[in-house]
């Protein structure tokens, strides 16, 4: 089905089920937007590649890029700011995944998995079934669960609804969906050990997600070294992918070999591939 044709069924779907009375999706030329309140939503999508390879794009990673209309506001958080817990932010959230499923529709033949990431309180706000809402928009894509990984970032903040959490990924794992977790890169120690390694002993992801902000962080502090090999450590003994993300320097790439990365993400790989030299460094 056409581009155009895709945008006019999902803007009557939306309308009818939002009881909006405008199109939340619009054409612009070959790219899909969407709007929620004053906000204009866009998609931006970063390749993913093989760690060994980094010429090899396996997948792209799809980040919502937002623009307020009446503020100077660009953060993707302060659009779910805008959003209360239940129907709206379950709304918003099914809508950002609509517009970067258009989007990744003219390279999709490239058989590359989407990731697309989901929000907490979007799984904290459907009771159950995660995943079957957003399946009968990938098949009217003409695509399958099978290509789209969901991400879900796990921060201090959702510590206590630890079980719902995990019960939400086990649904989308059971519709067919691949997983990933992303941990906080400003998490402390503490959370690591007793919250994110026991969250991947409960569920095994298809994909663990860290930036390598992470690790830079943790190697600031002496007692913190050691225990910045824990999470690579277990992941290796589950059947989960590294992806390291982040990756804007030699020295991260660098990284990406030392901690057993599967995956690379980062604007790196993309300057290498122009012939682009990296930036001089700042002399102290």
């Amino acid at each position: 089905m056409p581009l155009s044709e895709l945008v006019n069924c999902f803007n009557q779907k939306l309308k009818e089920e939002q009881l909006l009375s405008e199109n939340p999706l619009e054409l612009r030329g070959d790219r899909v937007e969407g709007r929620f309140g004053d906000a204009r939503l866009s998609t931006e999508l970063h390749p993913i590649r093989l760690a060994h390879a980094p010429s090899m794009v396996v997948g792209y990673d799809a980040s919502l890029k937002a623009a307020q209309t009446t503020t100077s506001g660009d953060s993707t958080e302060q659009v779910y700011a805008l959003a209360e817990d239940g129907p709206p932010v379950v709304n918003l959230d099914r809508l950002c995944r609509t517009i970067h499923m258009l989007n990744f529709l003219p390279i999709a033949h490239d058989d590359g998995s989407l990731f697309l990431h989901v929000h907490p309180r979007h799984i904290l706000g459907v009771k159950r079934n995660h995943g079957a809402y957003f399946e009968d928009v990938i098949f009217r894509c003409g695509l399958s669960p099978r290509r789209v990984v969901i991400t879900v970032q796990v921060t201090p903040v959702y510590d206590r609804p630890f079980v719902r959490l995990l019960e939400g990924m086990k649904s989308y794992r059971d519709h067919g969906y691949g997983t990933a977790i992303k941990f906080d890169e400003h998490s402390d120690h503490a959370f690591l050990e007793r919250y994110c390694i026991e969250f991947l002993y409960r569920f095994a992801p298809d994909f663990v997600r860290l930036d390598a902000a992470f690790f830079a962080r943790l190697n600031t502090r002496p007692e913190w070294a050691k225990r910045s090999q824990s999470l690579p450590a277990v992941m290796r003994g589950l059947d989960t992918q590294f992806l390291l993300e982040g990756v804007e320097k030699e020295a991260d790439a660098a990284l990406a070999r030392i901690v057993g990365a599967d995956l690379v993400k980062g604007g790196y790989y993309e300057r290498l591939e122009s012939g682009e030299r990296e930036p001089d460094r700042a002399i102290a």
